[in-house]
């Protein structure tokens, strides 16, 4: 019997070649997709009921519309959950699999998660939750006529509106995918360290814009914003000096405290000088007035190309000339760090990795190569020094 024998005759899943209307299932799918899935679905099916005006199917699809609602909610509540759970930010004691929306949502909330844009996506779930669990407490009123103790479903109500329905779907559907993202951002940021019982390391980063900057600390705008810092936050005074000491830790926050913390090799005139040097390859352009008058096989392009191949030479022979390893291995994390959006925690392990990847490779003029063509070089090492705590060079860098 060949691979395809035993799905051969079944209804739902034979092997139909046609890749257009394929769906990714099983082995080939992700847990996001059974959230994403449901909310979706409500939303298709409460929108084709108003739009195409199927008054019909009123009181049949309002059931699925409700249910696919509910299922989201308790398939978003339980992703955040247990993410959360191995992190140890909320109580993993005894891992709840039942279909009490309530019960989750009360895990979550209570926890007291240390993140303010949880904290408000989970209050905000809070209506959703106590709509549908009082209508359906275990999951069971809106798939079955009778629920567990053979009494009517939802007995006590009557009618639904679908086009209140449908505008709340929407608002549920941009909460869902918010605790989604923030609570895989949220662990992604806390990886970094940067953080405290009570602050992530974007709260952190709040904090630090509401301060005044530190050398004024010692005035009474310091008081009054720590005040507001407190009450926003829900800090006591050790939580607050607790925030305040791990913001002036991390090179991104300080600085925007107006306290620059110097790169491990790389000065600020290092880095203006090589910029300088990537200039000479990458020269500011005015835009042609008309593009199509450009020929692109004329023979001053080929001479403007091979002036251009022998400018990078002679800049890629000068640097590496220049820079030695420990300057090489700084410049080229500050690019990447500033490329990728990488947390400048991982500076100074990622600087120390690339050492150690150029003394194995043992070729700095490719290294410098690679560095000099990109031409989102400038661009990228300004967004690593305002991540770096070099707000200074940043400015000089926009000027270049």
């Amino acid at each position: 019997m060949d691979e395809a024998g035993p799905y051969a005759n079944d209804p739902f899943f034979k092997f139909v070649g046609d890749p257009d209307w394929n769906a990714c299932i099983g082995r080939q799918g992700e847990e996001e997709n059974y959230i994403d899935g449901y909310i979706e679905a409500a939303i298709e099916l409460v929108d084709a009921v108003i739009e195409k005006q199927m008054f019909a199917k009123r009181d049949t699809l309002v059931l699925p519309i409700l249910y696919n609602a509910r299922h989201a909610i308790e398939l978003a509540l339980k992703f955040a959950t247990d993410r959360l759970v191995a992190v140890n930010v909320v109580n993993g004691n005894g891992r709840r699999r039942d279909h009490n929306i309530k019960g989750h949502w009360d895990r979550l909330s209570e926890a007291g998660i240390g993140d303010e844009k949880l904290r408000y996506t989970v209050a905000a779930l809070e209506p959703f939750i106590e709509s549908l669990s009082r209508i359906d407490s275990d999951g069971q009123e809106l798939r079955y006529h009778r629920n567990s103790d053979n009494d009517p479903s939802m007995a006590k109500y009557t009618l639904a509106n679908l086009q209140l329905i449908q505008a709340s779907l929407r608002v549920l559907q941009r909460l869902i995918a918010d605790l989604q993202y923030r609570t895989v951002d949220f662990l992604s940021e806390r990886a970094t360290s940067s953080y405290t019982s009570r602050c992530s390391r974007s709260d952190l980063l709040t904090i630090a814009k509401l301060m005044p900057p530190r050398d004024r600390w010692n005035r009474d705008e310091f008081d009054l914003q720590k005040s507001a810092i407190k009450e926003r936050f829900s800090l006591g005074n050790r939580q607050f000096s607790l925030a305040l000491d791990k913001v002036q830790e991390n090179r991104e926050m300080s600085a925007i405290l107006g306290v620059e913390t110097p790169l491990l090799h790389l000065s600020d005139e290092d880095i203006v000088g090589i910029v300088a040097e990537w200039r000479r390859v990458h020269p500011k352009r005015e835009a042609p007035a008309d593009s199509s008058s450009l020929d692109y096989f004329g023979p001053g392009r080929f001479e403007a190309m091979q002036e251009h191949m022998a400018v990078l030479a002679d800049v890629v022979t000068r640097l590496a000339e220049w820079l030695p390893a420990e300057k090489l291995a700084d410049l080229e994390t500050a690019f990447y760090l500033g490329r990728d959006r990488i947390f400048c925690e991982y500076y100074e392990a990622s600087v120390a990795r690339k050492r150690r990847e150029h003394g194995v490779a043992n070729n700095p003029r490719e290294e410098v190569r690679h560095l000099m063509e990109k031409t989102n070089f400038l661009q990228c090492l300004t967004i690593a020094a305002t991540k770096l705590g070099r707000l200074s060079i940043a400015e000089r860098l926009t000027e270049l």
